[in-house]
Order: C-alpha cells, then sequence, then structure tokens
C-alpha cells in the first residue's frame, strides 16, 4: 500500500513538471537554464493576441467641459494626443436622460438615495415634444424630437479629441447604461427595485431608434466614424431600488439576446443606407467569472448564442471589477468560451476603476493598475484595455486625472495611476502583439508584460510592486535598450537609453517601459 501512495506521489510531480512545460529535471526552466532569480524571459516567436488599443469612459464628465475653453485643450491633450498618453479609444456615453427629470431631487437635493447630481446625464430627446397618440418607436423616430445641443459640450469635447492635431483616436465607441427614462417600467433609468427587468419588449424597437439618432448625429452630424455602439451595460446588476447609485438596467439573459436580435437589425440597416460598418459591441459585462451565481456571464452568453447574428460576433466586452487580480476567474472564462466557441472570439476590457474613496496620487492604487492590466493582458487575453472615468473631481478617485468639473480654466493634474496606463498606451500600438514574457524566479511584485512590434522591437513593462530595488537579469540577444520610469518620484520620465547590458535595476514601487532593440 505504501509503494502504490510513493509512485501515484511521483507521477503527480511529473505530471506538473510536464504541465509546466519542464523538459528536463522537475524545478528547471529550459527558457532559464542558469536558473537566475528574477530572470526576464522573452518567446517572441510565441505570439498571442494583437492589441486593439486602450481608452477610457467620458461618462458624467465631459458634459461639464465649456466648449472651446483651455480646459477642454488642456483635457484632449493629456488624454488623446502624443504630448499627453496617447489613448485611442473614446468611450462616449448615450445619456438616459436622468437630468431632466433630477430623479435625486424627488428625495431632496443631495440625497444619495436614487444618485448624486454629477452621475446625471442629458438626453438629446426632446421630452415634451411626446405626442401620447403615437407609439414610442413613432415619437423615437421623428429627427424633429431631438435636440443635440442638449449634450453640446459633451458631444463637442469628443469631437476635439479626435480632430486635434496629433489626436491618436482611432476608435470611438457609443455606449449607454440605461434607455431613456419614457421607455422604462418604473419611468427612471433605474429600476423601482433591484433586478427589475426596466426596458418592456414593447419599447425595443424605440430603444433601437434612440440609438441610432444618436449614432446618426455622430456619423452624419459632426463627421466622426464610429466603431461600435454598446446598447447595454452589465446586464446581470441589480440597478435597481434605493440604493442604485446611477443609470442603470437590468435585463435577463433571454431579453438581453432578444433586444439586441432587435438592434442588430436597426444597425445593418442603419449601415446599408451609410456605407459604414459600426458593429454591435456585447455585453458589457459586469465580471467574468463564470463560478460567481450572481455573474451568469456563460447564460448570457449562451442566450445569444441562440441568434443567427452570433455568428458574426467576433469580440465580447468584459469588466474587470469583480475579481480584478484573480488569476482563475480570467483562465477560467477564457476555457469555458473557447471550449464552447473555438478560439474566434476575442475579449476586451472595457471598464475598471479603483473603488475606493479619496483621491489616491500614489504609487498604491498606480502598481494595483499595473498588476490588473498585465493580468488582463496575460491570463484573459485581452485585445484592448479601457479605465472608467477619464477623469474625476476632487478627492474622488475614479479619474486618471483630476480636474474642477466645468471650470474654464481648471489643472489638469494627473494621478500616478494615469503615468502608469501611459507607461502601456504610450508605447504600445495598435496591431502591436502580445508575446510569451514574464520573470522567472521572480521576487515579490516583480512581473512582466511583454510586447512585439512590426519592426521586431519589443515593448517590456515591468513592474516592481515589491519594497526593494530588483536587478533583473536580461536574455541575450539585444543590442540597445530604452528605459521610461514611473515611480515615486518620477512621472514617466526616460531613465536610459543606451546600451544592452545584463541586468536592469528596477526600483521599489516602480513600473518601467523598457524597449529593447537587436
Amino acid at each position: 500500500m505504501m509503494k502504490k501512495r510513493t509512485v501515484f506521489a511521483i507521477c503527480i510531480v511529473l505530471s506538473l513538471c510536464f504541465t509546466l512545460g519542464v523538459a528536463t529535471a522537475c524545478g528547471e526552466n529550459p527558457a532559464n537554464p542558469q536558473g537566475l532569480d528574477n530572470y526576464l524571459v522573452i518567446d517572441a516567436d510565441k505570439e498571442y493576441q494583437s492589441v486593439t488599443g486602450f481608452g477610457a469612459s467620458a461618462a458624467w464628465w465631459a458634459q461639464t467641459v465649456p466648449v472651446g475653453s483651455q480646459s477642454a485643450t488642456d483635457l484632449a491633450e493629456s488624454l488623446y494626443s502624443e504630448e499627453g498618453i496617447a489613448l485611442s479609444i473614446y468611450r462616449y456615453n448615450i445619456g438616459g436622460g436622468s437630468w431632466d427629470y433630477n430623479a435625486y431631487n424627488e428625495h431632496g437635493a443631495g440625497d444619495f438615495v436614487v444618485f448624486p447630481e454629477y452621475r446625471n446625464t442629458q438626453s438629446a430627446f426632446i421630452a415634451d415634444n411626446y405626442d401620447e397618440s403615437l407609439s414610442a418607436a413613432e415619437n423615437f423616430a421623428d429627427p424633429d424630437n431631438y435636440d443635440f445641443s442638449k449634450d453640446e459640450n459633451a458631444l463637442e469635447f469628443m469631437k476635439l479629441c479626435a480632430t486635434q492635431e496629433g489626436s491618436t483616436v482611432e476608435r470611438i465607441i457609443l455606449f449607454a447604461n440605461s434607455p431613456h427614462y419614457l421607455l422604462t417600467v418604473s419611468g427612471k433609468t433605474n429600476g423601482d427595485y433591484a433586478y427589475q427587468s426596466n426596458l418592456p419588449a414593447e419599447n425595443y424597437d424605440a430603444y433601437c431608434e434612440y440609438l441610432i439618432k444618436y449614432l446618426d448625429y455622430v456619423v452624419n452630424g459632426l463627421g466622426l466614424g464610429v466603431e461600435a455602439v454598446s446598447a447595454i451595460n452589465e446586464p446581470q446588476h441589480s440597478w435597481g431600488g434605493e440604493n442604485a447609485p446611477q443609470e442603470g438596467c437590468h435585463y435577463e439573459p433571454k431579453e438581453l439576446a432578444a433586444f439586441y436580435d432587435k438592434f442588430y437589425g436597426y444597425l445593418k440597416e442603419f449601415n446599408e443606407a451609410n456605407g459604414t460598418n459600426v458593429k454591435m459591441d456585447v455585453f458589457e459585462s459586469g465580471n467574468y467569472d463564470v463560478y460567481k451565481s450572481k455573474g451568469r456571464v456563460m447564460e448570457y452568453i449562451y442566450a445569444m448564442s441562440k441568434y443567427d447574428w452570433f455568428e458574426e460576433i467576433d469580440t465580447i466586452s468584459v469588466h474587470s471589477y469583480g475579481s480584478p487580480v484573480s488569476v482563475e476567474a480570467r483562465e477560467s472564462f477564457v476555457y469555458m468560451l473557447n471550449n464552447l466557441y473555438g478560439d474566434r472570439i476575442n475579449i476586451e476590457m472595457s471598464e475598471i476603476c479603483y473603488m475606493e474613496a479619496g483621491l489616491d496620487d500614489g504609487m498604491d492604487s498606480a502598481l494595483w493598475l499595473s498588476e490588473v492590466m498585465n493580468k488582463d493582458f496575460v491570463n484573459l487575453g485581452a485585445r484592448a484595455w479601457c479605465w472608467w472615468m477619464a477623469t474625476s473631481c476632487d478627492d474622488y478617485n475614479d479619474g486618471i486625472v483630476t480636474w474642477m468639473w466645468g471650470s474654464e480654466n481648471g489643472e489638469v493634474r494627473p494621478t500616478k495611476r494615469y503615468w502608469v496606463m501611459g507607461n502601456y498606451s504610450k508605447f504600445v500600438d495598435t496591431g502591436d502583439k502580445r508575446v510569451e514574457g514574464y520573470v522567472d524566479n521572480a521576487s515579490d511584485g516583480v512581473f512582466a508584460t511583454v510586447f512585439k512590434k512590426a519592426d521586431g522591437r519589443i515593448v517590456v513593462v515591468l513592474t516592481n510592486a515589491g519594497k526593494s530595488a530588483t536587478d533583473i537579469n536580461l536574455p541575450a540577444g539585444y543590442a540597445t535598450l530604452q528605459a521610461w520610469e514611473t515611480s515615486a518620484d518620477k512621472d514617466l520620465e526616460q531613465v536610459y537609453d543606451g546600451n544592452y547590458g545584463t541586468t536592469y535595476n528596477a526600483p521599489a514601487g516602480s513600473v518601467t517601459t523598457i524597449i529593447l532593440s537587436k
């Protein structure tokens, strides 16, 4: 009996060794034959996903940016130009009109029972024009019922970002958190109770008309290219009751799929009429944890898969809130998705923020951001990566920069999160490929994300979240090295440009972008 147990234990050890790709003795990595500590492994021939961009949301704050102001110029440059961090994805929020009925005032100004004033949104739909003798779809299809000057600040700021000299905007995505309040069951942009399905089926057409009117204005009114429209946001969340924090709408899986079936037809008609190729972005899942009972992520995907149009869906958007630093949650989702649909469906990470009150202007949240980005690229296989709100006001911690909302000449103050996001977004371009790369025998808090450019240069985003400076042992085969560091006393500052060596010293609490050339 003892002998059988011993043999079984040996088999387990050998199995683990081969699973980890060990070709010789267990514990020996052929990519690091000397067994060096903190050894940077790079296999540029082993390619993974192509990067499709970095971005942020303009929700809630862009509607306060005064048109033609110095604030508008400074914000656009800091976010969407090479002078800033060169974000390439602009996410414009189609509001549900909560500003029009001022839901928060129903409970007294400043009362957070519904949601605070700064989370309300303008809508271009003129509610006073609503004709009760007509159907909802007829009302929302009438172009005379829209006044886009109501959201002029947000629309003009988007146009500025996309058309300014040196703009880095490559993709514009229109997204909505809730249908217009006139279309909902509750008459508000959140449910009367938790998990209330707030868009009745009889208003699916009207909501489609609403979204298409916005799309038409951005494309034909502002002359901007739009890549996709995302009509639903975090459908599995409750979005109702007295503590609803913002605009939001719950959908059951079958409801979500049935609405998308309707909206797919509207988008197809728009594309045929305008010679465009605007896609339907699905489905802004609030999480990707397949083991969370309330997440139900695979239920929603399975419901969509019953429709023919699902065969044309090549990308699913998710948010990383639920398990921001979990490797298991990411890999389990990817495994299930690939097991059901092969590798034809790509993943984009479209929203996350720090989720803590008060402003963290230091490296703690910046190092956390780098860890989330690393795991989203490496373990989730994300092609794109987007932060939630680009700006926050005063001590609110959602933004990557702070700016006094509504100010004409307000100072744009970058956080360390801004600079660390720039460690990725300024150096990793659309079309660059993530390749095999990691730090072997790494010290705690040391990790790397590795990309390859078309010209063969390697971009390494190296993070040392530890308390001590660490020498990173470098692989052979390169001639020059450039490095840009973000740390407590450096803001994406170039710290080296010269000949290649055998080690690179990564300061404690730092994120460094390293470019290697042969």
